[in-house]
């Protein structure tokens, strides 16, 4: 099983958590949350950093994963089936999207997805925390499907793997349920008692202080 990880960049990221954090805090939170991340795949095959940004890039291989260029800025979806198709064609028999603002996910969970992986054709579908967002999509082959990321993804995911004669794992993982999008996410994040490296950050720059007051 490998991860493929699609990353925007970290010039000013996360345009709605701009009411409450500056850009440079945007930046070096979505820094810390990739390296949250990428540790808890360590234990997978492979990790595929994709992005269309160069400083992005060089960040993930100083973590040591392999990177990959989009080929065009055709958005979230379309980095998503580019990986998944590049590693099918090198043989590799099944990855999983993890996107790369859900610092509070584990080794543990990442390793229950990837247990699923059986001979045949299948996929696992783990959703946000309000289950309007698909927070993993694991598939084996790993072009079994045409990703459609976007709002209602999650139903929408679902019904597309079913269609194609799939029935889709669904996992509700905690870890996975919360990735940072808004300043209500932002304060739920804060608000937890996990020692991430994101929230670290948060605390030691007074970040998570000011954001709870608010």
């Amino acid at each position: 099983m490998w991860a493929v990880v699609p990353i925007k960049g970290f010039d000013a990221p996360k345009q709605r958590l701009a009411s409450v954090l500056s850009p440079e805090e945007r930046s070096a939170l979505a820094e810390h949350m990739l390296r949250d991340v990428l540790a808890a795949l360590v234990d997978l095959d492979g990790v595929v950093v994709i992005s269309g940004d160069e400083a992005t890039l060089n960040a993930a291989r100083w973590s040591g994963v392999r990177v990959m260029r989009e080929r065009q800025p055709g958005g979230y979806s379309a980095a998503v089936r580019q990986a998944g198709e590049a590693l099918a064609g090198e043989g590799v028999a099944a990855m999983m999207h993890v996107p790369g603002d859900i610092p509070l996910i584990t080794g543990a969970e990442v390793a229950q997805i990837a247990d699923l992986v059986s001979p045949e054709p299948g996929a696992c579908v783990v959703p946000s925390h309000d289950h309007d967002g698909t927070n993993c999509l694991a598939l084996w082959p790993p072009d079994l499907l045409q990703p459609a990321f976007g709002p209602d993804s999650f139903n929408r995911h679902c019904q597309l793997l079913r269609d194609s004669g799939v029935e889709p794992n669904v996992l509700e993982l905690d870890g996975f349920a919360l990735d940072i999008d808004t300043p209500d996410d932002l304060r739920l994040f804060c608000a937890g008692h996990g020692d991430c490296g994101s929230l670290q950050y948060l605390r030691a720059s007074g970040i998570a202080a000011r954001v709870s007051q608010d």
